[in-house]
């Protein structure tokens, strides 16, 4: 997000009601007691990774003598930040994603660069280099502390495959022979959600499904897709499958939830969900259910199905005001990135961004154990857009995608439609 953007967002009328509304709980961000830390993030009540956090948090408390005080915010929870900054009333850490507008929030001095509280608060050790770089900006800043990541598998639900007799594809040739089988068997294949950010996501996967992960993260960064012939091949195989019937009937304008619920409910046999799905997935279904990837096609830069991973999800972000308290906040991170912590965030649903070597006996969900134990093998996982896909071209993007689920519209004015957003951006 720019900085004129930013500075843009509110007077101080609309900074009170935001603060107001985000401080329901009689918490006041950015209070300067050193004794207590307030932390915004979008985990709330409602989602399962939430409980570890509290019981973390709560634990911590006991051991310092620090009291956290919790603002949850769902998907508003950039704005209300932001425009809490305006006030000098932000809360002191934030733990959240990277994406769209936090991306440059180090750029606007929203937030503090960390890249150095990683070796002066001992946890080098802790989080892999891989994470680093996701985290770190094209000047170098590190933005924040990685904490928690995600799988973006494609699941099959082998129970449907095995009733109609019918093998799991591991090519895409195989993909359109399945696809037409289950069409035949009354069952519907693949199910994406066409016309948002779901279908964006897997369209790009598609994409880069012949280009070198240097060459992706080109791609994804300055467009030009037209002008690439390996991006191409990508696009046309993307609608050889949509019009070979790989897709659910009315693809197009489906959003994730409802193509989400089509796997869940049975009616698809195939879906690209995320790791966010793994807690909401029945007993039943979880255990029939296999994780995999998007098929190999032929003469691809893959020699396994692909997948998306990152390390992006959630991390550890401390405010000018959280600066002011940095004593605090050292602990508390120290504190959360603790083996018998993380231990315990995996245990409740959480995908770590940190070491691998965490302990992972205990982990309930058999969508998060087979995400975590077996799926790696089955796999390589490809590049993921959101790092390198610009600030201000993802959003454009998702509309200019869904063009791609639509038949009639073929490769060349796919691509055209996606470098035109590039271009507007610039």
């Amino acid at each position: 997000m720019h900085r004129s953007a930013r500075l843009g967002l509110g007077v101080a009328c609309a900074a009170a009601l935001a603060l107001t509304a985000a401080c329901g709980s009689g918490a006041t961000p950015g209070s300067g007691d050193s004794n207590t830390i307030v932390l915004q993030t979008n985990w709330t009540s409602g989602g399962t990774e939430s409980v570890p956090l509290k019981a973390a948090l709560k634990d911590f408390t006991a051991q310092s003598g620090i009291k956290v005080k919790v603002l949850e915010n769902g998907d508003d929870l950039n704005q209300v930040y932001e425009t809490s900054l305006l006030a000098g009333k932000e809360a002191d850490v934030l733990l959240v994603g990277l994406l769209e507008k936090q991306l440059d929030w180090v750029k606007n001095d929203a937030v503090v660069p960390v890249e150095d509280y990683v070796g002066e608060w001992g946890l080098k050790s802790s989080i892999p280099a891989g994470a680093i770089t996701d985290w770190t900006d094209s000047d170098g800043h590190l933005r924040g502390l990685p904490y928690a990541g995600f799988t973006w598998p494609w699941w099959y639900n082998k129970a449907l495959f095995d009733k109609h007799g019918i093998s799991l594809p591991t090519t895409t040739d195989e993909l359109v022979g399945a696809a037409k089988k289950l069409r035949a068997a009354g069952v519907q294949p693949v199910a994406i959600g066409g016309n948002d950010w779901s279908g964006q996501k897997i369209f790009l996967q598609f994409l880069e499904t012949y280009l070198s992960p240097d060459e992706a993260k080109k791609v994804f960064a300055e467009g030009h897709t037209c002008d690439n012939p390996e991006a191409m091949k990508g696009i046309e195989l993307f609608t050889r499958m949509r019009d070979a019937g790989v897709f659910v009937d009315g693809v197009e304008g489906l959003s994730a939830d409802q193509a989400q619920a089509l796997y869940m409910n049975g009616s698809a046999a195939i879906a690209p969900l995320g790791s966010w799905a793994y807690a909401s997935t029945s007993k039943a279904l979880a255990e029939t259910t296999v994780l995999g990837g998007l098929p190999v096609a032929p003469d691809g830069a893959y020699d396994k199905p692909t997948a998306y991973d990152g390390s992006t999800s959630a991390g550890w972000w401390i405010s000018p005001n959280g600066k002011k308290k940095l004593s605090a906040v050292e602990k508390l991170v120290q504190y959360m990135y603790k083996p018998e912590v993380l231990h315990t965030m995996l245990q409740g649903g959480v995908v770590l961004a940190t070491s691998a070597d965490v302990d992972t006996t205990g982990v309930q969900s058999p969508l998060l154990s087979q995400s975590v134990a077996q799926l790696p093998k089955a796999v390589d996982f490809t590049v993921m857009p959101d790092l390198h896909v610009p600030a201000d071209v993802s959003n454009p993007m998702y509309r200019a995608t869904s063009i791609a689920y639509t038949k009639g519209n073929d490769a060349k004015k796919i691509c055209a439609t996606v470098d035109a957003v590039y271009e507007a951006s610039k």
